[in-house]
C-alpha cells in the first residue's frame, strides 16, 4: 500500500473517531447507533497501520480474496449496510413523528370543541 494512501487512511479514521466521540459526548448521537461508526473508524485505523497483516494473511483467510480490489468490494457493501441501517432508522422515526402529529391534531380538536362546549372559563 503507499505511504500517502496509508497516512490519509489514518488520518481520516482518527477524525472519524474523534467526531464521533465528540457526538457522543454532546450528545448529538445515540450510543446505539455511534457503535457502527466507532467499529468503521476502528476497523480502517487497524487495516491502516497494518495494512500486510490484514490483505496477506486475515482477510485471505476469510474470504478466501487474494485482491485488493475485492477487498474494497467487501467495503463497500460494508458501508451499504451502515445505510440501509440507518435508512430503516429514520423511515422508523418518520413514522412515528407522523403519527405524533396526527394524535397531537386530534387532540387539539377535540380540545377546542370541548372549550366551545364548556365556554371560555
Amino acid at each position: 500500500m503507499l505511504i500517502k494512501i496509508q497516512i490519509i487512511t489514518g488520518a481520516m479514521s482518527i477524525l472519524l473517531l474523534y467526531f464521533t466521540f465528540e457526538m457522543i459526548r454532546k450528545e448529538k448521537i445515540r450510543e446505539e447507533y455511534s457503535i457502527l461508526w466507532l467499529f468503521t473508524g476502528v476497523a480502517t485505523l487497524l487495516f491502516c497501520l497494518f495494512p500486510d497483516f490484514f490483505l496477506a494473511k486475515f482477510l485471505v483467510r476469510i474470504t478466501g480474496l487474494f485482491y485488493l480490489s475485492a477487498v474494497v468490494v467487501i467495503v463497500f457493501c460494508f458501508l451499504l449496510l451502515i445505510v440501509l441501517h440507518f435508512s430503516v432508522v429514520i423511515s422508523q422515526l418518520t413514522d412515528k413523528n407522523k403519527e405524533i402529529a396526527q394524535r397531537f391534531a386530534i387532540l387539539e380538536l377535540e380540545f377546542r370543541e370541548w372549550k366551545e362546549k364548556n365556554g371560555p372559563g
